[in-house]
């Protein structure tokens, strides 16, 4: 029998718990006691003397036995908890999207590393390692909550390999292939392209960009909401500076820049680019695949901006 701190990862980072360890009937027990800070070691030790006299009376009477969710039921109360707490919780619904079919019927006690390896194999025979990891660190993080929540007792994630991924590789676009994907893109996406490639910023920030946000004069584009949460500055140079004159010339109605090229963040129009002189699979093996998506092109880097 024993007092000892547990630490317990939770959306705020890491907390420590008091938790007592005692015996019953030939089975070793945990049983926690409450936060450190909120409860003390001599509270702890309080409740094991308590539950040692209980044992050895006859007297101990086991607490209430915990209800544990299906992995589907946890994951609704998952997503809601992500929605108010996550800028990036519609990421987590579209791994759900997967996760759930495989494990919806298992309680998360019932969810082991074996299971959990079965899954990560099935998977790769369709998606990239990345994908996988992208999946099991959501599963993870699910099981860490439902641990701080009293939902389950152990992360079985923490007993699995992650998929090795490989570097990534900067791409690069000559000045003729940004030639080639401006005439290619359809005239409301220009705005939007334009955009990330000369700032490098990400497709959300794009698109809840604002005017007040935007300091022609200043020559500098104030990101108030970017993933970090942290705003920052960026420079406006001629080029962008011609687009976006040009843009607000046409604004009339919306306050919102990206409102003039965009109807729903998740329009299909949005999504996809086509190429001139490109078959889909060539545009995939030169890079181009899904442009628009997540961050857009603001990994790429440009030749005559590298050699500068």
């Amino acid at each position: 029998m024993s007092v000892f701190k547990r630490a317990i990862k939770t959306k705020q980072g890491k907390s420590l718990y008091w938790y007592i360890d005692y015996t019953v009937n030939g089975k070793r027990k945990w049983e926690s006691v409450g936060r450190v800070g909120e409860a003390t070691k001599a509270d702890a030790r309080k409740l094991l003397a308590l539950r040692r006299t209980e044992v050895l009376q006859g007297k101990f009477k086991a607490p209430d036995k915990r209800v544990v969710p299906t992995f589907a039921e946890f994951a609704k109360e998952y997503i809601e908890y992500a929605k108010g707490n996550k800028k990036s919780w519609d990421r987590d619904a579209c791994s759900l999207r997967c996760l759930v079919p495989f494990f919806g019927s298992y309680t998360l006690d019932d969810i082991s590393p074996i299971l959990i390896e079965k899954y990560k194999l099935e998977r790769k025979k369709s998606v990239s390692g990345r994908t996988v990891n992208i999946e099991l660190s959501l599963l993870r993080r699910m099981f860490n909550l439902g641990i701080a929540w009293d939902k389950c007792e152990s992360n079985p994630v923490t007993k699995v390999k992650f998929y090795k991924e490989e570097p990534s590789k900067t791409r690069v676009l000559s000045e003729e292939e940004e030639h080639r994907l401006l005439e290619a893109c359809s005239d409301h996406l220009k705005p939007i392209l334009v955009t990330a490639l000369n700032t490098g910023m990400r497709y959300g920030e794009i698109l809840s960009l604002c005017w007040k946000d935007v300091y022609l004069e200043e020559g500098y584009i104030n990101v108030a909401h970017s993933k970090s949460g942290k705003s920052r500055q960026i420079p406006i140079n001629s080029r962008l500076e011609e687009a976006l004159k040009r843009l607000k010339l046409g604004s009339t109605v919306s306050t919102s820049v990206s409102s003039e090229y965009l109807s729903t963040q998740n329009s299909k129009e949005y999504q996809s680019v086509k190429y001139e002189g490109l078959t889909d699979s060539e545009a995939r093996g030169r890079g181009f695949e899904s442009p628009i998506a997540r961050h857009l092109v603001c990994s790429l880097f440009f030749q005559d901006v590298v050699n500068t």
